[in-house]
């Protein structure tokens, strides 16, 4: 029997996972000080010099076993973003769903174009791109307003439009994802898997969402209580659609959806998950670093930057056609565009699904794809501080006079 520690000392996994997180914070307070950079670029740069491109600190069993606590805050994420698609809003300002509709729909067909026809991709991966393309990262959004104080007509649109962004992907995404799998189905069957999947996620996010109510009902409007509520609904979710296999991103957006516009009788409150969004941006960013290899990124750098490109061009087109039906001003459309940059979260996440599915498609998805993240991660995030800042909405740098 050991009394005494053997050197040198190996630290497990739970350490190195302890010390990703504090070394992000630590990264992200230091952007802070800067007053020009967002917290997010700490993290993100803490990140790649701490990953396997660094010093190699965290290793690939710590990130495996830090995959549940990612999925967890996605899913909560996915959850509180799908609270922010407001129904009636909608209703009312027919121009934000038409502009949603327009720049979600603009980016796909432009990227698709852009791999299909100039990078010779497949339809399939061309397709999955500009699924990609329509992303606007929620954790990134939510949590620069979040940090920023920010609240106005900017940063109210660049939530509901970043909502409808991901509905319409993660909807793309679960149709395409069975046509990934290399294996001697017909093609009638994976029609049938994708109607499966993307109804049964629906049915099932709807089951969830009622007995989230049954619950509330008995638990009370307590903050603490309907938090544990939550949490414990996404694991549950998650688990059941693993076993079903059913989305658990859409099914986790489709519960947030269905409580902001379907619970008639108030019983479940609004929890403000960005918190979480913190911690799974650390360890998402380090996962990049994982399956980053800078030869390859330095190979496809001018792809990569035709892509960001191309993908703001779109989205800047689709605003600036509903613009005058949406009451914006120029200067609202060019913060808008910018507020939606950021491609993070989902956008990593499907290509690595996509490679467990088929290694070879994926694996070319994910290099174009992590060249488009390693530089929106730098400047997405600053482009939104900007946005909310330059509109007058941020009012923590207001405070501080800048």
């Amino acid at each position: 029997m050991d009394l005494f520690p053997h050197f040198p000392i190996h630290l497990d996994s739970v350490a190195l996972f302890g010390i990703t997180l504090i070394l992000g914070l630590i990264g992200g307070e230091f952007a802070k000080k800067t007053y020009f950079l967002p917290l997010l670029t700490g993290y993100i740069i803490i990140g790649f010099i701490f990953g396997p491109s660094g010093f190699n600190i965290v290793n690939s069993e710590v990130l495996s076993n830090s995959r549940i606590f990612i999925n967890i805050a996605l899913s909560l994420i996915l959850f509180q973003l799908g609270h922010h698609l407001d129904f009636k809003w909608l209703m009312q300002d027919r121009g934000l769903l038409y502009t949603g509709i327009t720049e979600s729909f603009l980016s796909w067909i432009a990227i698709f174009s852009f791999t299909y026809f100039l990078l010779n991709f497949s339809a399939l991966q061309s397709a999955f791109a500009g699924t990609i393309a329509m992303v606007t990262s929620p954790s990134v959004v939510m949590t620069v307003a979040h940090d920023l104080i920010s609240d106005g007509p900017v940063t109210r649109r660049t939530l509901i439009l970043t909502s409808l962004n991901n509905l319409f992907a993660l909807i793309i995404f679960t149709c395409l994802l069975p046509f990934f799998k290399p294996s001697t189905l017909s093609v009638t069957v994976k029609y049938f898997h994708a109607a499966y999947q993307l109804i049964g996620s629906l049915i099932f996010a709807f089951l969830i969402f009622k007995f989230s109510q049954l619950i509330a009902y008995f638990i009370g409007k307590n903050k603490e209580n309907q938090l544990i509520l939550f949490l414990g609904l996404a694991m549950f979710a998650m688990s059941i659609c693993h076993i079903f296999h059913l989305s658990p991103t859409l099914t986790l957006f489709i519960i947030g959806v269905a409580a902001r516009n379907f619970d008639k009788k108030n019983l479940l409150i609004a929890i403000d998950f960005t918190w979480l969004a913190k911690i799974c941006l650390i360890l998402l960013f380090v996962v990049t670093g994982v399956y980053l290899h800078f030869k390859n990124i330095w190979m496809i750098a001018s792809s990569a930057l035709i892509f960001i490109s191309i993908r703001w061009l779109a989205k800047i087109t689709g605003l600036i056609l509903f613009a005058r039906k949406s009451n914006l001003t120029s200067q609202q459309v060019i913060a808008l565009s910018f507020s939606l940059s950021p491609i993070t979260c989902i956008a990593i996440g499907m290509p690595m699904i996509v490679t467990e599915y088929n290694f070879d498609f994926g694996q070319q998805l994910l290099c174009l794809i992590t060249g488009v993240a390693v530089v929106l991660n730098f400047i997405g995030p600053i482009g939104t501080q900007l946005a909310f800042i330059k509109t007058g909405e941020a009012l923590a740098k207001t405070k501080k006079g800048v």
